[in-house]
């Protein structure tokens, strides 16, 4: 009954029923695997490039490491930072927003697709889309020119070479294009820092933010809020001197509004695939009923009527999941590393192997009740 098609009066459209169960069963798992990657990407800042639990960020203010490293010895819930400058690099004749790192106090600042750190000022890492863009490979070297905002730093060409793919959070300031996931640059520090004339750095390497990590159980709000009404207190204005902990970028905060799209789809999909079975099973039924008939007859008993057309569903929805699970795993993979490579984050899926396995004795559970009726 499950997969005898028939002929006449009594056909029934077992390929093509099998077939549309089998691929929405794939399109359902496909789409949890690819709504498990979605949410855990939004979720976890280290995919999106933040290793660091808040940022304190000068603006267009900056300070000495020297000064920097007094001020952050205050607070002992900090145990690690980074400092950087924001900035922008030429490559190729195109401009990109740029900061540069030096990790001080810590490592594993950076999420890195390939490659590593610069660790020279000769060295640079990018973003996936901007090396795609600019038609770069890792080994590469490249001719870089800083653009500094001040006249007294001359910008001039500089050969370094591309050691690093990064995924990058948002760093940025005023009207100036920020970083974004897979579009950015990294130097070392030395090479976008500036003399600033109008505060207390004279150089010789002046930075504009720093990245923070905090002992364990840290209230970082409460943190954030001392920080910055410590900066406050030093005189930097408390609309450009902060501490907060949201660098995410902009595409990140999109994902985030449509992070359980994939599992909604995915429910739509669940219902298609029974509709598709309860039709069989109904058709199936109806046009064998004197099949059917003529075995009751010959003493079939109403349980094993109802056997028989559970057997069916079960038979046949085993079948579809078969073909389906596997499959929908592997196009659930595809789909986000291709998703992910595009976006230049992480390409590694989240697999919900709890909710897949659960889905064999539903889906077997559902089948039995859906044939309980044309039984």
């Amino acid at each position: 009954m499950a997969f005898e098609a028939g002929r006449g009066r009594t056909a029934i459209p077992v390929r093509s029923a099998l077939a549309g169960t089998a691929i929405a069963v794939t399109a359902v798992i496909a789409a949890a695997v690819f709504g498990a990657s979605l949410v855990g990407l939004v979720s976890t800042p280290r995919l999106y490039g933040q290793n660091w639990d808040e940022m304190t960020d000068l603006g267009f203010g900056s300070v000495t490491g020297q000064a920097a490293a007094q001020f952050f010895k205050a607070e002992p819930s900090i145990t690690q930072l980074a400092a950087g400058d924001y900035g922008a690099l030429t490559i190729g004749g195109q401009v990109v927003p740029a900061i540069g790192l030096d990790q001080q106090a810590g490592a594993g600042y950076l999420t890195l697709l390939a490659g590593r750190a610069p660790a020279v000022p000769g060295e640079v890492a990018l973003g996936a889309q901007t090396l795609r863009a600019l038609h770069l490979r890792l080994g590469q070297t490249v001719t870089v020119t800083p653009d500094h905002e001040s006249t007294t730093t001359p910008d001039r060409p500089i050969a370094m070479r591309v050691v690093g793919e990064v995924v990058f959070p948002e760093f940025g300031r005023g009207s100036f294009a920020p970083t974004a996931l897979g579009t950015g640059a990294l130097v070392r520090a030395s090479v976008l820092s500036e003399i600033d004339p109008y505060s207390s750095c004279d150089g010789p390497i002046c930075y504009n933010f720093f990245l923070l990590r905090y002992r364990p159980g840290t209230d970082m709000p409460a943190q954030a809020a001392r920080l910055t009404a410590a900066l406050v207190a030093t005189g930097c204005p408390i609309n450009s001197c902060s501490t907060g902990p949201d660098q995410r970028p902009a595409d990140i905060k999109n994902y985030a509004s449509i992070r359980d799209t994939p599992l909604v789809l995915a429910a739509v999909l669940v219902v298609l695939a029974l509709g598709t079975l309860a039709h069989l099973l109904v058709t199936g039924v109806r046009r064998r009923r004197r099949d059917l008939a003529v075995l009751k007859t010959l003493g079939l008993a109403r349980p094993q009527v109802l056997g028989a057309v559970a057997w069916q569903a079960t038979v046949f929805a085993a079948v579809a999941l078969l073909i389906g699970l596997p499959a929908g795993i592997l196009a659930g993979r595809w789909a986000w590393v291709f998703f992910a490579d595009a976006a230049g984050v992480p390409a590694g899926a989240d697999i919900p192997l709890t909710a897949i396995l659960l889905a064999v004795p539903v889906t077997l559970a559902l089948a039995n009740l859906i044939a309980a009726w044309p039984a």
